[in-house]
């Protein structure tokens, strides 16, 4: 499931940045002509995107807040263990970050 998310959501972003590259392209081709015009449109594009792209995340996030919310009640114990294992993971990258460090 997560990875079919994954791919809708790398493919709507990918359509959002095509139609903002196609904007942006149509507006460096006619500089001369109404170019301020051509990187309004470009812009209002990029900017729907981002809200696409943000309303989709929030709605994404609420609902894998929601599984992994049940998911804990249900198996308490495995989640705490997951928990304990992921905190581990990131101490362990911590300090081999702070001894790869030159002095």
């Amino acid at each position: 499931m997560a990875k079919s998310l994954a791919k809708k959501l790398s493919n709507n972003l990918d359509d959002a940045l095509d139609d903002v590259m196609h904007e942006l392209k149509r507006a460096s081709e006619s500089l001369e002509e109404g170019a301020e015009d051509q990187f309004s449109k470009a812009s209002a594009a990029l900017t729907k995107a981002a809200q696409a792209l943000a309303g989709e995340v929030r709605d994404r996030s609420a609902k894998v807040t929601k599984t992994v919310t049940a998911e804990a009640k249900e198996h308490p114990v495995a989640a705490a263990t997951a928990l304990a294992v992921a905190a581990a993971a990131l101490v362990g990258l911590v300090v081999a970050a702070r001894r790869s460090k030159p002095d």
